[in-house]
């Protein structure tokens, strides 16, 4: 039985993620679903400056995209189909450990190899990283703090 890949890049906003999962996936042969494909469809809707805080209830629905792609992920793809995503978790962040969870889950379900990567630069890169303004081409947050 071929037993597909699921990739789980964590870091903070501007350490890279999207970049490095755009250069994996050439080795994977696999599909990036980065966490903007998932959350954009919901940030999208909201006059977000990419600065302030986000009310909780705002990845409360995004959660509920994520879901519904983990499940199709999880049942409907090919079963040889390669994954890598991202996201920027907190570590001991109660919603952290539920994404956390729900990709363990989904990679179980799908039978698939689950390989999470925690990723780390400079903070003086990161901070100069996270400011460019071609982030907001994404709706990804600017915010150096």
């Amino acid at each position: 039985m071929v037993q597909s890949v699921f990739v789980l890049l964590l870091g903070f906003p501007g350490v890279g993620k999207l970049t490095i999962a755009r250069e994996l996936v050439t080795a994977l042969s696999g599909q990036v679903i980065d966490n903007h494909w998932i959350n954009n469809p919901i940030l999208a809707l909201l006059a977000d400056d990419g600065r302030r805080t986000l009310p909780d209830a705002v990845w409360e629905q995004t959660a509920k995209v994520r879901q519904a792609v983990l499940d199709t992920v999880a049942t409907l793809c090919p079963p040889a189909a390669n994954f890598i995503f991202t996201n920027s978790g907190i570590q001991g962040d109660a919603r952290s450990l539920a994404f956390y969870q729900q990709m363990k889950d989904a990679s179980d379900r799908r039978g698939a190899h689950f390989v999470p990567v925690r990723l780390l630069c400079e903070e003086a890169e990161l901070v100069r990283r996270v400011m460019s303004p071609t982030r907001r081409d994404r709706l990804k947050s600017i915010d150096p703090e």
